[in-house]
């Protein structure tokens, strides 16, 4: 029996390793807010000593939002802009007219002229 190797990525568990990430995301980010306060009154042990970690935050900042920004773009496509959802009533009213018509003139052509 062959097994697939992929995990099985349904929208909850996409869901969650978004959420995750985005925990570790803000954590960093207040990590990396308490660093730079220390650097600012002097204090740059720390600094110094996380610089190539604050290097990989920094990068995987810039690729979470990018991420966010197609997460976002795709939802827009999948679930459509609102704004552009707008209802077009003239023209349900015309289709309306239209299909009423047909009805009364296929009611009518069943008679003798």
């Amino acid at each position: 029996m062959d097994k697939n190797t992929t995990p099985e990525t349904s929208g909850d568990t996409v869901g969650q390793y978004f959420d995750q990430a985005a925990e570790i995301y803000r954590s960093s980010s207040r990590e990396l807010t308490q660093i730079v306060r220390e650097i600012g009154i002097g204090k740059t042990d720390r600094a110094k000593k996380l610089s190539p970690v604050l290097t990989e935050i920094r990068k995987a900042s810039m690729a979470m939002m990018e991420e966010a920004r197609h997460v976002e773009d795709l939802r827009r496509k999948l679930v459509g802009d609102v704004r552009e959802q707008g209802f077009d009533l003239a023209g349900a009213r015309d289709e309306i007219g239209r299909r009423m018509a047909r009805i009364r003139a296929a009611r009518g052509a069943g008679s003798v002229s």
